[in-house]
């Protein structure tokens, strides 16, 4: 009589076996990562809303980058956050903001790494803050200045001027150097007094403290102009998210 059959071995049983259970545990972790992330972004723009300054209104959108939301959980530090709020508004003027930050710590009392933002507002926001401002004229966008024009009453008689100026920064203040400065004096028409107003500055433009409007250690880094829109860009590397910190105003010295 022949010898029984005996059921040939698959070696290859064990180790599919094997990455099938790691393609699922992988899945899970994927499913579950992504899960925490869309936690963790909302808990982070919650967070920054609840502590915005009185008269900031802001609808934030954050986004988590990096590797794994939970590994980053567990060292304590995201690796990096973007922050947009494109409908943001000041006292009721319109702005869009966005924000890039390195190395964001859960406990918001803790130092932020590099944070870099920029505030965008369009001509017709900057008129309006102007109004704000108490400024009874007209404020406009131009290539890199900024135009006034109003009215001085001198002696019952009312003076059209208008003037502008070329901003430049530095990391409290916005510079106002004149380039036009203009007075309609009706029978000699308009005088530009562009040489007079510089030599009495002495190359010593008007300037305007910021610092005393942003949270401290927040640093002013630049700021473009074009007829539609003035766009500051903001620095850091000292800001915290907490809700003290940010209500904190710098100053200029």
């Amino acid at each position: 009589m022949s010898a029984p059959s005996r059921k040939r071995r698959r070696p290859w049983v064990p180790i599919v076996v094997v990455a099938g259970v790691v393609v699922v545990l992988v899945g899970a972790f994927l499913i579950a990562d992504t899960i925490v992330r869309g936690v963790a972004e909302d808990r982070v723009a919650s967070q920054i809303e609840q502590s915005l300054p009185e008269g900031v209104d802001a609808d934030v959108t954050a986004s988590i980058g990096g590797a794994s939301v939970i590994a980053q959980y567990l060292t304590g530090t995201f690796e990096h956050v973007d922050l947009r709020a494109p409908g943001a508004s000041v006292d009721g003027i319109p702005l869009d903001v966005r924000v890039s930050a390195d190395a964001v710590p859960l406990d918001p009392k803790q130092t932020t790494g590099r944070v870099v933002a920029t505030i965008r507002i369009d001509a017709d926001g900057a008129a309006a803050l102007a109004k704000t401002a108490g400024l009874p004229g007209t404020l406009t966008l131009g290539d890199d200045e900024v135009g006034y024009a109003g009215e001085a009453t001198v002696l019952g008689f009312t003076i059209p001027y208008d003037f502008s100026v070329a901003p430049t920064t530095t990391a409290e203040r916005v510079n106002l150097m004149p380039t036009s400065v203009n007075v309609d004096t009706g029978l000699l028409g308009v005088i530009d007094l562009r040489a007079l107003v510089t030599g009495f500055l002495q190359g010593d433009p008007p300037s305007i403290c910021v610092a005393q409007y942003l949270p401290e250690g927040v640093d002013l880094d630049g700021l473009s102009v074009t007829p539609e829109a003035a766009t500051a860009t903001l620095t850091s590397t000292t800001l915290r998210l907490d809700e003290a910190s940010l209500q904190t105003l710098g100053s200029c010295g």
